[in-house]
């Protein structure tokens, strides 16, 4: 597992947080990063969950394909993300615990789509 290059970053303490970690490192050469002071996944050298906290509501934001993302984002708690959008990522809040089958489901598919792309380990 790689070492981050960048000051780690306290997760929240909030059992939504902490079971979004568990997940996120059950994936085969999944690892915590902290580039920008935020708390992302990676699998190799490729991001595929951002961890967002702020604001006191927990969500992530995660990898699509274009047409799953056009579809995604016309639920009222998904959207494209602010930057990244237009290569497929998108926003979900995580409003409570019995969203996150869901958001699993979300992971799940960006950690593959990730991973299939990915040039290093």
């Amino acid at each position: 597992m790689p070492e981050s290059r960048f000051p780690p970053v306290a997760l929240p303490e909030t059992p939504v947080a902490k079971e979004l970690q568990r997940y996120c490192l059950s994936f085969d050469g999944a690892w915590e990063d902290y580039p920008w002071g935020d708390i992302v996944y990676k699998v190799g050298s490729r991001i595929f969950v951002f961890l967002g906290t702020g604001g006191g509501m927990a969500g992530v934001t995660v990898k699509a394909t274009p047409g799953d993302a056009d579809a995604l984002c016309q639920l009222p708690h998904i959207a494209r993300a602010r930057y990244i959008g237009r290569h497929g990522w998108v926003s979900v809040r995580i409003e409570d615990e019995g969203g996150l089958g869901q958001v699993f489901d979300l992971i799940d598919a960006s950690y593959r789509l990730v991973r299939g792309k990915r040039s290093r380990v």
